[in-house]
């Protein structure tokens, strides 16, 4: 069995692209190396489960045989959230959210680009990041002197925090990554209620349109990465129309809950692992 949350091959080849131990040519000799292992771990493997449609389409890309592969989402404690309230039109500033590690492959930069034009329309607007910021000090400066470049105000960073003490006073919710698997900051988000606009990696399309068994609607917006004039707009848009946010809000929840909890997760490899105990037995 293999399971493969990001791409390992499509994951190493983007850490020897920007390695300084792998120069010139040898890159390409590296990166073909790790592709021709996925290869063999495919070819070796009787079944591989990934976490969404997207992951699964690529490993048949690569050369994994279709009928190998099942798809296994994470889940999150629903539980957890219960207690933040669903979305008020309080008629107050917009506050905007941010659940993230103050690292670059999240671009916290975009972000506050992209808040910058948010406040050339809504004035008042807040943004909090909530998210560890003591991974990555020297980007934490850059995102610090950007802010200030910038001259945005109502910018704060909690550092960790318990992001459900949070939530409550969030309006829209925003995941402004360069990558991503499937963030449990989203499904999150959706337990409590709260719209999201999140840039188009990893999963993220899925669980804001749903995937091909999912017709409930969709639950928020998806732009391209790094374009913050686009992410700009959609929280705008956003911001502006409440019936929009909270409709935006319910399928979320509804998603989450149909599709994306901890027991549902926890009881497909307890399934799994019994199917594969028998078909060893069997092999016996």
């Amino acid at each position: 069995m293999i399971t493969e949350h990001g791409i390992y091959s499509r994951e190493r080849e983007a850490e020897i692209i920007k390695s300084d131990w792998a120069k010139g040519d040898f890159k390409s000799v590296w990166i073909a190396y790790f592709y021709h292992l996925a290869r063999m771990a495919y070819d070796a493997a009787d079944h591989v489960y990934t976490l969404f449609e997207l992951n699964a389409n690529i490993e048949r890309e690569l050369g994994c045989a279709p009928e190998k592969i099942s798809i296994v989402p994470n889940g999150i404690h629903m539980e957890r959230f219960a207690s933040v309230p669903k979305l008020e039109d309080h008629g107050g500033p917009i506050t905007i959210g941010a659940v993230v590690r103050v690292v670059p492959i999240k671009d916290i930069v975009t972000l506050l680009r992209a808040f910058f034009l948010v406040q050339q329309e809504l004035p008042d607007a807040k943004l909090y990041v909530m998210g560890n910021l003591e991974e990555d000090p020297e980007y934490v400066d850059l995102v610090r002197r950007t802010a200030k470049t910038l001259h945005v105000k109502n910018v704060t960073f909690t550092g960790s925090i318990n992001v459900a003490e949070y939530l409550p006073r969030m309006d829209i919710l925003v995941l402004s990554s360069i990558s991503e698997g499937q963030p449990l900051s989203v499904l999150e988000g959706f337990a409590a209620h709260r719209p999201y606009v999140t840039t188009d990696v990893g999963c993220c399309r899925e669980l804001i349109f749903g995937d091909s068994r999912d017709t409930l609607g969709t639950a928020g917006a998806v732009v391209a990465p790094m374009d913050y004039e686009a992410l700009g707009e959609e929280i705008v848009r956003l911001a502006r129309d409440f019936a929009l946010r909270r409709d935006m809000a319910d399928v979320g929840y509804e998603r989450a809950k149909k599709y994306y909890t901890y027991e549902q997760f926890i009881e497909a490899y307890k399934n799994i692992y019994a199917q594969e105990r028998e078909l060893g037995k069997e092999a016996r």
